[in-house]
């Protein structure tokens, strides 16, 4: 569980969060960017009954996308992985029959509301869960799923449903020890070349400077899991989760916070992977004339958050100084709305 190459390990705290209250949770936890595993609250929620059994009975029949070639080691570096349509029933059938084909598939990140509206009224997140950024999302795995190494740009709650999982998590300040992919890489996340289970320390001997905080996590128990902090998740059983991603209650504090350290160094690696994304298409330059609008329309849509001058200010500086450039375009009219700061691949959320 944890990693013998890295030069710490450290158990993540448990916490009986039954009496936690929203503001207490963002003082004591989300602020302070601290991993908790959080007991005592999943189980008297309705959700708490969505295992294999009952999602087969309630949602069998729902088309659902799968990842496949899940075992390939591209897979476990969150370079490339196929996806395909099949229904929710076929899905766990291959699972349970433990078929090549159920063996090297994933059913993750699958919308809630989009994929499963049955599920909707039983849906009800826990109160510590304030302003939500993005899902609620299911993931169904089968024993032995390793999910690769990545970070997001939110916080999110892991709520185990069934089954067992192990977390092992590295915080932003070892961003550069968990060597990131090229920038540019597809999609929301931010993927790590490491595979935690055999790390290749010749090519990656800063991999030894990590602290690993790790933990097991049984059903009814919730990681949450600090927004920009690199996490893997492998699954010891067949499991069910659902997960959300949240931030910070109010207008602003959320872009507040990750602008300073040590949270910055990994959002500006966050933004400007989008940027790279971005670049080589032909509407970026138009992007660039309107850019201050942009990083506006970026923040308020991934975040919710209504940024300060100042803060965008700081964005497109640092945009300018990836980029090469000295100054932006000047612009040359258009249209009533730029072309959008797009994350590239991200695809079924």
């Amino acid at each position: 569980m944890s990693v013998s190459q890295c030069k710490l390990n450290v158990p993540v705290e448990h916490y009986l969060a039954t009496q936690l209250t929203l503001e207490q949770f963002e003082e004591k936890f989300l602020r302070p960017g601290h991993p908790v595993v959080l007991q005592g609250v999943l189980p008297n929620l309705p959700l708490s009954k969505w295992t294999m059994e009952y999602l087969s009975k309630t949602v069998g029949n729902n088309e659902v996308n799968v990842r496949g070639k899940t075992d390939q080691a591209d897979y476990k570096t969150g370079k490339s992985y196929t996806i395909r349509q099949t229904t929710f029933q076929e899905y766990v059938d291959d699972l349970k029959r433990k078929t090549h084909r159920g063996t090297t598939s994933y059913m993750a990140v699958q919308n809630i509301s989009k994929t499963f509206p049955q599920l909707q009224e039983e849906c009800i997140l826990p109160n510590i869960i304030g302003k939500i950024h993005n899902g609620p999302f299911l993931w169904v795995g089968h024993k032995g799923h390793y999910e690769y190494c990545h970070y997001d740009p939110d916080a999110s709650m892991l709520m185990m449903i069934e089954g067992e999982k192990q977390a092992r998590l590295f915080s932003c300040s070892d961003h550069e020890n968990l060597y990131p992919n090229p920038l540019g890489s597809k999609g929301k996340t931010i993927q790590s070349q490491v595979d935690c289970d055999n790390p290749n320390m010749n090519k990656f001997p800063k991999f030894a400077n990590a602290t690993c905080h790790y933990c097991t996590l049984h059903a009814g128990d919730m990681l949450f899991i600090p927004a920009f902090w690199w996490h893997q998740i492998t699954s010891l059983t067949d499991s069910v989760s659902a997960n959300a991603f949240f931030g910070d209650s109010g207008v602003d504090k959320y872009i507040s916070r990750i602008l300073e350290p040590p949270v910055y160094t990994a959002f500006k690696h966050w933004l400007t992977n989008v940027i790279e994304q971005n670049r080589s298409f032909a509407s970026f330059e138009r992007t660039l004339e309107r850019l201050h609008l942009c990083v506006e329309n970026l923040i308020l849509k991934q975040f919710h958050e209504v940024a300060q001058e100042s803060h965008i200010k700081t964005l497109v500086a640092e945009i300018l100084l990836f980029l090469g450039l000295e100054k932006l375009p000047e612009f040359k009219g258009g249209g009533k709305h730029p072309p959008p700061i797009k994350i590239r691949g991200l695809r079924w959320r």
